[in-house]
């Protein structure tokens, strides 16, 4: 109850006798505040006023909010129990400094994305590509003698394919140590979100990662075509493979920096070139046989590289930065 400098009155005028009705028309007071006194009147015997237990407000002191807020600003983690008992103070006031007079919430820590991996080797480096059973033409083998008169004739033979071979899609991951299984996607089939999540990311990527890595951390990347960014494919994502490169983490065209794109792809066709394909179901299987024959060195060598590239790419502030490697 707030303290009222009419109590003495009160207490006086209700001592001889009068009513608290009578009392708050002499005084021109509200009839509830003489009430209340009198009820303390006739609950201790006297309108003087207790005194209030607990913790004097006094400990939310400007010193004390100073020291809490450069403690955060050096840890932003830290316990408030931890803070309060060194500080010897009560938990509730520290609660009450950080929320009300900081202005600062507590969140919980976003899931994966980079917070324990480090290092460029526990990034699974995927991307998926068309290869066709068309012989890829090999402009370095594949020559043609002629005299310099004819280098530019007729005589000289072009290098063509025919317009729509049949062809597979494959999608692959690498790692420093490791790759993951080809897995191949007929040309009739659209990629969608349910495809990739299904074929790709649960049927294969996902028994890989729980054998290769045995619960251990890592990233995963991905280019962000349409399949790959869908609010299901991300909830599956964020179920099962809870360390990737989101879109604020991984720009959506850098086929400089995959290691897919800037190597292995080159040289997983560089191993077929040439070579006549019947079917595509001959073609999966040379795919298979040179996939298998790519060994971890080469892996180890092209993953480190990442590391140069990645700090060309800062320096040439994001465009073409080959030039400097």
């Amino acid at each position: 109850m707030k303290s009222s400098p009419h109590r003495p009155s009160i207490e006086l005028l209700f001592k001889r006798g009068l009513g608290s009705a009578e009392i708050a028309r002499r005084l021109q007071i509200s009839s509830s505040t003489v009430r209340n006194v009198v009820a303390a009147i006739k609950k201790r015997g006297d309108a003087s006023e207790v005194k209030k237990s607990g913790r004097p407000r006094s400990v939310n002191t400007r010193n004390t909010r100073a020291i809490i807020k450069k403690r955060i600003i050096r840890n932003d983690g830290l316990s408030l129990n931890r803070m309060a008992s060194q500080l010897v103070i009560a938990r509730s006031t520290v609660q009450s400094i950080v929320k009300n007079d900081l202005k600062l919430k507590s969140y919980k820590l976003r899931r994966g994305h980079t917070v324990q991996v480090r290092r460029v080797s526990d990034v699974i480096w995927t991307d998926e590509k068309i290869l066709t059973i068309e012989p890829l033409p090999n402009r370095q083998n594949q020559r043609q003698l002629l005299s310099k008169d004819d280098s530019m004739s007729p005589k000289r033979r072009l290098a063509h394919n025919r317009l729509f071979p049949k062809s597979v899609m494959v999608w692959a991951g690498i790692t420093a140590t490791g790759k993951t299984p080809l897995v191949f996607i007929e040309r009739n089939v659209k990629i969608n979100s349910e495809v990739y999540q299904k074929i790709v990311l649960m049927d294969n990527l996902l028994p890989w990662v729980t054998q290769h890595f045995a619960g251990g951390p890592f990233i995963l990347q991905q280019d962000w075509a349409p399949s790959h960014g869908s609010r299901s494919t991300l909830a599956v994502l964020e179920a099962h493979f809870p360390g990737f490169l989101d879109k604020n983490l991984w720009p959506a065209s850098s086929p400089d920096l995959n290691p897919m794109d800037f190597s292995v792809w080159g040289m997983l066709e560089g191993k077929i070139a040439g070579k006549v394909f019947a079917t595509v179901d001959d073609l999966k299987a040379a795919l298979e046989v040179a996939w298998a024959s790519i060994d971890d060195g080469y892996l180890r060598r092209t993953v480190n590289s990442v590391k140069k590239r990645l700090r060309a790419c800062v320096k040439a502030r994001g465009s073409n930065f080959e030039i400097l490697l």
